[in-house]
């Protein structure tokens, strides 16, 4: 509960642990973000909470989680900086040449498959920009990153959602992998997503004797391993032998979605960034 209406925040640097911990969702992570410790994150977060008069977090299995009192307040804080960085971006690019980082979160396949390629057109064009690639595939919000690439569509937050591609994924194997035997998938909470239910299909049920974080990183232990696996297309065209499991069954299908906050749309920066992506995946021809 607010203390009452004479509630102030005398230091708004405050803010910005606050917004770290909600992207990051762990106090070790926010503090390499704001290149502290734990420790002062926790302090900070603690003085705030006085200052406020209500918890802002609490710990879940997944990390620390905001409290609904302060969803408002978190909204009004990622704007905030939204707007402050789009207009840095802009202020530095009025000589024309774009200088600064952008993070994108996406799938570690289309990352290596579909951006990897083209970097050298963004750097030719854009020297001043310095990306930073996080893989992860089942992501609904921004998180520590300017923009994120994800076949989950985000349902809530201030977000700009725009379709970008489609992905397609299957049981893949090689010609002397063993049948009806270990299977390589990912991990158990991807098990309701549409890969996963494929892949599961064709085994009859049968749980993967290997389970890993990303499609990418299945693709490695399929050639690994020689065992059969659920990866994309576009990761088994890398190695020629590498075939489908079972011709009868169709690929699925799945679509992805380029998000980012609405107040970077006039980001030149950001945008940039954005351009060359769409141009990526237009061109992109084994998705």
């Amino acid at each position: 509960m607010l203390r009452g209406t004479d509630t102030r925040i005398d230091n708004w640097d405050d803010l910005r642990y606050l917004l770290a911990v909600h992207k990051t969702g762990s106090m070790s992570a926010a503090a390499r973000l704001l290149t502290t410790n734990p420790a002062t994150v926790s302090r900070r977060l603690a003085r705030l909470s006085e200052t406020l008069g209500y918890e802002l977090f609490h710990k879940t299995p997944e990390g620390w989680v905001a409290s609904e009192a302060i969803g408002p307040l978190l909204q009004s804080v990622g704007s905030f900086e939204g707007e402050i960085d789009s207009y840095l971006n802009a202020a530095e690019s009025r000589d024309g040449a774009l200088s600064g980082s952008v993070s994108i979160g996406m799938p570690g396949s289309l990352a290596n498959g579909v951006l990897s390629p083209f970097i050298p057109d963004l750097v030719q064009a854009h020297p001043g920009i310095r990306l930073s690639l996080h893989a992860q595939t089942y992501r609904e919000t921004l998180g520590e990153n300017d923009l994120i690439i994800s076949p989950l569509r985000p349902q809530q937050g201030r977000l700009v959602v725009r379709p970008i591609g489609k992905v397609h994924a299957n049981v893949y194997c090689f010609p002397d992998s063993p049948r009806n035997g270990p299977w390589v998938g990912l991990l158990r909470h991807h098990d309701g997503h549409e890969p996963m239910i494929t892949a599961l299909n064709a085994f009859d049920g049968k749980p993967p004797s290997v389970r890993l974080e990303t499609l990418h990183d299945t693709a490695n232990a399929i050639r690994v391993t020689r065992l059969p696996g659920v990866t994309l297309r576009i990761e088994a065209a890398l190695t020629p032998d590498m075939e489908i499991y079972d011709a009868s069954v169709p690929d699925t299908e799945t679509s992805l979605y380029l998000c980012y906050h609405e107040t970077r749309r006039k980001d030149p920066l950001l945008q940039a960034v954005i351009e060359w992506i769409t141009d990526a995946f237009d061109k992109s021809d084994t998705l």
